[in-house]
């Protein structure tokens, strides 16, 4: 049996996102990642880096606001932005990127931490910074931006000219949505059960601390990604998946083990039980059983009252109708005493 038009889908969208952490292929040369306070994208980017490392990919780390130290995983090179101009900085990530058309598509990585200060002191020079560090086909930049941190007044150009978000996903060909799992979960039961859907973070208006929603419950470990990957002809693909850690009990040869990567819908906890008017479906091994508050079910003594009923048109459809064939489909009708009653010849005749 063929697949359905919308398994198609999922499966090529599935194959299509596993691609772009591959880093094959030239999926991806621009990769922005979108996260928040509450939500940080370093699992996708770990992600991105423990892939890079199994296909023997170099990988440059180019950092506005992290120590060598604190980096996760392992890396080629570090470059550190601290008290440089953007034209030695990028003379000094050219000189450590291989020369173009010199090495196989997704030879080298460059992985910047937080494009948040770039954005708010050089605005301006967002775009053709960003650009030349592309200098050949094998390079793929992966860009993380906090999304929910306001810019300063002084980062702006000018009354007409874009934010830095605006430019940042004009130049993408991948954007990347971090969002916390428990979080999304939390919405799709308020969406299930016709309540208004809660908010987190910021947009809770609340002043004091920032506490995201935790995750302590093993089975909602995780974080969904919204992917939207814009192809040559202009078309987007967009598809929301969830990556699942690897389990901290895992210890593979030299710690490189993947995550999970499951489609959003076909999360355990996302695609739950039906809960609609007091409705549960639940998937047996024969035919679907339907619990109810009420009985949807008859009683052997409705259906035989049910059977035993006579419409007014049933003998007109039976053997071609009472006149013979060419006369089915007409209404019999038998006028009884109480329609003689409010039968009026004058409104019959107007």
């Amino acid at each position: 049996m063929a697949p359905s038009p919308l398994q198609q889908r999922r499966t090529h969208n599935t194959l299509l996102f596993q691609k772009l952490l591959n880093l094959r292929d030239g999926a991806s040369p621009f990769t922005l990642v979108l996260d928040t306070l509450e939500q940080s994208g370093g699992p996708v980017v770990r992600e991105f880096a423990r892939r890079a490392k199994i296909s023997k990919s170099k990988i440059t780390f180019i950092s506005f606001s992290t120590l060598r130290k604190k980096i996760p995983y392992e890396i080629d090179a570090f470059i550190s932005t601290r008290g440089k101009s953007l034209a030695a900085l990028r003379k000094e990530i050219v000189a450590l990127l291989p020369a173009p058309l010199t090495g196989p598509p997704s030879a080298a990585a460059n992985l910047t931490n937080n494009l948040y200060s770039l954005a708010s002191t050089h605005s301006q020079h967002l775009s053709s910074f960003l650009s030349l560090l592309l200098v050949g086909p094998q390079i793929s930049l992966l860009a993380t931006y906090h999304s929910d941190i306001p810019l300063s007044s002084q980062s702006s150009t000018g009354p007409y000219a874009p934010d830095p978000l605006t430019t940042l996903t004009y130049l993408a060909t991948a954007i990347l949505i971090i969002s916390s799992l428990p979080q999304v979960l939390a919405r799709k039961r308020a969406r299930d059960k016709s309540l208004q859907e809660p908010v987190f973070g910021l947009q809770e208006g609340r002043e004091g601390i920032l506490v995201s929603l935790s995750d302590k419950n093993e089975e909602e470990r995780g974080v969904v990604v919204n992917m939207e990957i814009r192809r040559r002809s202009g078309r987007g693909v967009v598809e929301n998946f969830v990556i699942l850690p690897p389990s901290p009990s895992s210890s593979p040869p030299r710690g490189l083990v993947l995550s999970e990567v499951m489609l959003l819908d076909d999360h355990p906890l996302y695609a739950s039980t039906l809960s609609v008017l007091g409705v549960a479906v639940k998937g047996g091994q024969g035919e679907e059983e339907v619990e109810t508050t009420f009985n949807l079910g008859l009683t052997e003594k409705q259906k035989r009252d049910r059977e035993g009923v006579v419409l007014p048109y049933f003998d007109a459809q039976r053997d071609g109708g009472a006149a013979g064939p060419g006369e089915g489909g007409r209404i019999l009708y038998d006028m009884g005493a109480e329609d003689r009653e409010d039968f009026d010849d004058e409104e019959d005749e107007i």
